[in-house]
């Protein structure tokens, strides 16, 4: 059968802005509200809403200053660069990749991620590759990131592509998921990998499962050529990539969703939930961070159930084991915290300390199950 052409025209409501509107896209976002908010809470955390109206003009200046130096994608990831080392350096006891030598420099990969943080997760995954001088990938976003312009409009311009997951209808969603598909493809055709989360949402259970419905997206990419899922993994470099955090800034947060859904079955989000989340995630102390890349799945499979549950496997073998998890194990079988002194101590008693009941339950259980995914 003829292969699928597609033409960047066909994705232009999806894929990332074209190189040469990043100047004027990024100043642009210098005078938006919401960015100058979460700039300011990223600086200010907790004083950020009474030092708001005295600060803001002096964020929006030096952002200009900054943005103004932009001139193209290289310069833009220099900038980048330079604010993820100030996060990590701040931020964390140390961040730490393996599993690079596995990875091809002769051909692009789709990095299949389980999923912790909003923005952090690829943009970490993508600094692993760049310090190793490997091209960095494609990342796709949820189009349920739309609600936050800012952060939809940072991401569309960090190379991250829309995954329309809220459209109404069967036959919306089939086409979107087929939209989504040829446009990975069409990425792929041009020798640049993809990032994408192996389910819908962050994990905020601790546990991390691949949806099949994410592995048959890629197969309907060759639809036209095989309906088998190996024929898939024969064409593409599908790489487990796992993401492992001592800490998790947002525990708390994910913790009250998850006991507000079991109480009453729903969950509304506030309106500035998803900026805050945003912002506490990258602003927020994680401890020690790993990203641990494998070797590409190898065509052996019967179907998407029986990849999805061995790609649950790798990631679950190349989690790190830190030692939150087991204190966590140890709190809710109702033993002392034998967790070591230090700010590692300090920020996980004072998440599952300040939650009560079946939320601090929860909390603990994030972590507890992470200990368990990584010993079976």
């Amino acid at each position: 059968m003829k292969a699928q052409v597609s033409s960047m025209e066909e994705f232009s409501d999806i894929a990332p802005y074209p190189d040469a509107e990043l100047p004027d896209r990024l100043l642009a976002l210098c005078s938006d509200p919401e960015l100058l908010d979460a700039a300011c809470a990223l600086r200010f955390r907790e004083f950020a809403n009474l030092l708001k109206p005295l600060v803001r003009p002096v964020v929006r200046y030096r952002l200009k200053r900054e943005i103004s130096k932009i001139i193209d994608r290289a310069t833009w990831h220099e900038l980048l660069v330079r604010f993820i080392n100030k996060v990590l350096e701040s931020t964390t006891d140390g961040f730490t990749y393996s599993g690079v030598n596995l990875l091809p420099r002769d051909k692009p990969s789709v990095f299949i991620s389980n999923h912790r943080d909003i923005t952090l997760d690829p943009v970490l995954v993508n600094y692993s590759l760049w310090l190793n001088t490997l091209p960095t990938s494609k990342i796709a976003i949820g189009d349920n990131l739309l609600n936050l312009r800012v952060g939809a409009e940072f991401m569309r311009i960090n190379d991250s592509f829309v995954v329309v997951r809220n459209a109404q209808g069967l036959k919306a969603q089939y086409a979107a998921m087929t939209k989504t598909s040829r446009y990975i493809r069409h990425v792929l055709n041009q020798g640049q990998s993809v990032w994408i989360a192996q389910r819908e949402g962050r994990s905020k259970d601790g546990i991390d499962r691949t949806d099949r419905a994410v592995l048959k997206m890629f197969g309907l990419a060759y639809r036209d050529e095989s309906r088998d899922i190996n024929h898939m993994l024969e064409r593409v470099n599908l790489v487990p990539t796992t993401l492992t955090y001592e800490l998790d800034p947002c525990a708390a947060r994910k913790a009250m969703e998850l006991a507000e859904r079991e109480r009453t079955g729903d969950y509304v989000k506030t309106e500035h939930e998803d900026r805050d989340s945003l912002v506490q995630g990258i602003s927020g102390f994680k401890g020690r961070v790993h990203v641990a890349f494998d070797r590409s799945m190898q065509a052996d499979y019967q179907n998407a159930d029986e990849l999805a549950h061995a790609i649950d496997e790798v990631m679950a073998a190349n989690r790190q084991t830190y030692p939150t998890f087991q204190a966590a194990r140890d709190i809710l079988a109702g033993n002392p915290d034998t967790l070591r002194g230090g700010r590692v101590k300090e920020e996980f008693s004072a998440q599952w300390q300040s939650l009560e009941g079946r939320e601090r339950e929860l909390l603990l259980q994030q972590y507890a199950n992470q200990f368990n995914a990584s010993s079976d």
